[in-house]
């Protein structure tokens, strides 16, 4: 109803504010707030509101900025809006903000997490991943990822990686793990509260996506050696007995594809380290959350003929 009355016209004007940074930040909260649909996208972008956004820059105010680009993230609906607005050199402004925000001796979780999740957003063909890790955003996630405590950080730094990564993106996959993804994305169980899940999930999303962009014996080699198998195990124990059913469907489709493409020495070491007897107790409760765990077991100790990929693959944020 405030898109179709043009009220998002008053709050561009706004947006553009000398007054006060303040007003400027609430306006630019409620686009972002109202952005719910490509349409309602498709009409911002009309009304010139990636300029208005892009000049905050100007202002200095980082609470501004990230809320820009929180709201540049937000407006990308679609695969044609991620491609406009790269054409806009979008992705430079996002990316730099990451890295002012990674290198200011105050970090602020709120500024880095703007920026993750408008790198995620951006992130939707192999195209746009490559265009993303040439501006340089590789090496700020996986720092996070290696390094930072904070749930949302890490949530949205493992869910970036997943987003970075396509079918058959083999380049990209070789270039994360070269920048030493995988240990920081086996050290998320351990860092991690019972009431701080959501990372969790993120990165069974991001194994899944390392398994369909390419599986090789250097990728199934790296991702063991880092821990990552353990650690999705882990993962799944520490969120067996929490009521959160999306983290537990992605850890157990993530074992469900390492069982099915992993070969004979996942799936042995999947058994050895106790993953079936964790998927059937995690199984008991949630019809979807059962359906994901038994498709995993059956993925890791059937044969040939009865294992199945786990088709369902989540391309969403």
């Amino acid at each position: 109803m405030i898109y179709r009355t043009n009220t998002t016209l008053t709050l561009i004007e706004l947006c553009k504010s000398t007054i006060s940074n303040e007003i400027s930040l609430l306006a630019v909260w409620c686009l972002l707030r109202i952005c719910r649909s490509p349409e309602v996208a498709q009409g911002l972008i009309k009304t010139n509101i990636v300029s208005v956004l892009l000049r905050q820059n100007a202002i200095g105010d980082m609470h501004l900025i990230s809320m820009s680009v929180y709201c540049l993230g937000t407006v990308v609906q679609n695969d044609a809006t991620a491609d406009f607005l790269a054409a806009m050199d979008i992705i430079p402004f996002i990316v730099s903000h990451l890295r002012q925000s990674t290198e200011s001796p105050r970090q602020n979780p709120d500024h880095i997490c703007a920026g993750l999740y408008a790198v995620a957003r951006m992130s939707r063909s192999i195209k746009l991943a490559k265009y993303l890790a040439k501006a340089g955003c590789v090496e700020l996630i996986v720092h996070h990822l290696n390094t930072s405590t904070d749930p949302n950080v890490l949530h949205w730094s493992a869910r970036a990686v997943g987003c970075l990564m396509r079918p058959n993106s083999s380049d990209m996959a070789r270039i994360l793990l070269e920048a030493d993804v995988a240990k920081g994305l086996a050290r998320l169980p351990t860092v991690l509260t019972s009431e701080n899940l959501q990372a969790l999930g993120s990165l069974g999303f991001t194994v899944q996506r390392f398994s369909c962009a390419e599986w090789s014996g250097k990728i199934r080699q790296t991702l063991v050696e880092a821990g990552v198998v353990d650690s999705l195990l882990a993962a799944l124990r520490t969120a067996a007995d929490e009521p959160c059913h999306d983290v537990h469907i992605e850890l157990a489709l993530a074992i469900s594809l390492l069982g099915d493409v992993g070969g004979s020495a996942i799936r042995k070491e999947i058994v050895n380290a106790g993953g079936i007897t964790i998927l059937k107790s995690v199984a008991n409760g949630n019809p979807e959350v059962a359906k994901a765990c038994n498709m995993a077991i059956t993925s890791v100790t059937g044969n040939i003929w009865s294992r199945n990929a786990g088709s369902y693959i989540d391309n969403s944020l």
